[in-house]
């Protein structure tokens, strides 16, 4: 995609809005979904750092952490 056929900033939907209307304006139903979600995809990334070779990644290891 070229830079000319970009959505303007301004008519991109606000993704925090979206995730909370998706919720029926429950934030607290949200964050629970998002923290389920998080958590998913942390078995989902342990599970692969299992199987995956270290061969396959030249030693780069998947972390948990956000560093």
């Amino acid at each position: 995609m070229n830079a000319e056929s970009a959505v303007p900033e301004e008519l991109e939907p606000d993704p925090i809005e979206a995730i909370i209307a998706a919720h029926d304006g429950d934030a607290r139903a949200a964050v629970a979904d998002l923290v389920q979600r998080i958590q998913h995809l942390r078995r989902q990334l342990s599970l692969a750092s299992a199987v995956m070779s270290k061969g396959m990644t030249r030693g780069w290891q998947p972390s948990m952490d956000q560093t």
